[in-house]
């Protein structure tokens, strides 16, 4: 079983880009509706990364692995049908206005985040717009979490290293 001071070494080795690689692979499953929060989470409990840095090349995988997800739906747009496109003008319309707002907020959206993308895709959104709304969002909610991690999860996290680095009692390990 690996510990906790031995995952926070992983992070010293791999260091940023084992980030962005890992948040890259957890975001391009959009089929599987994996957490992202605990990879920056658990990188900022090591002191050895910068906070901004982690959050950074956090957003930078998984804004590259949503930006795949959104034009794969807006080359998808080409196979549905000319009956369903004449639908979705008004949404289309709708979004092209406000979905700024969509992409933004779409991070802090647990398992809906795909869908509001995909729909964007299948609506033609522009895709400077598109990138520019999601990296802020998912730049905002990563801050979010790594300083969560810093300012709470360190002095938690060290408590617990240094408890099982200075006993040898079972009782106290096991509590701990």
């Amino acid at each position: 079983m690996i510990t906790l001071d031995e995952l926070l070494l992983l992070y010293d080795y791999f260091g940023y880009p084992g980030i962005l690689f890992v948040s890259f692979i957890i975001s391009i499953l959009f089929f599987l509706p994996i957490p992202y929060f605990p990879l920056p989470l658990i990188a900022a409990f090591n002191k050895n990364l910068d906070p901004h840095i982690i959050s950074i090349s956090g957003t930078v995988g998984a804004v590259a692995a949503k930006m795949i997800i959104f034009y794969l739906a807006y080359s998808g747009r080409n196979i549905i049908a000319k009956k369903s496109k004449g639908r979705t003008m008004s949404l289309q319309k709708l979004l092209g206005k406000y979905g700024w707002i969509g992409a933004l907020v779409a991070p802090i959206i647990p398992f809906s985040e795909n869908f509001i993308y995909i729909t964007l895709g299948l609506t033609k959104y522009n895709p400077w717009k598109f990138a520019v709304s999601v990296f802020a969002g998912v730049l905002l909610y990563n801050e979010f979490i790594v300083w969560i991690g810093v300012l709470l999860g360190r002095p938690f996290v060290q408590s617990i290293i240094s408890e099982f680095t200075n006993t040898e009692n079972p009782t106290t390990i096991i509590i701990t």
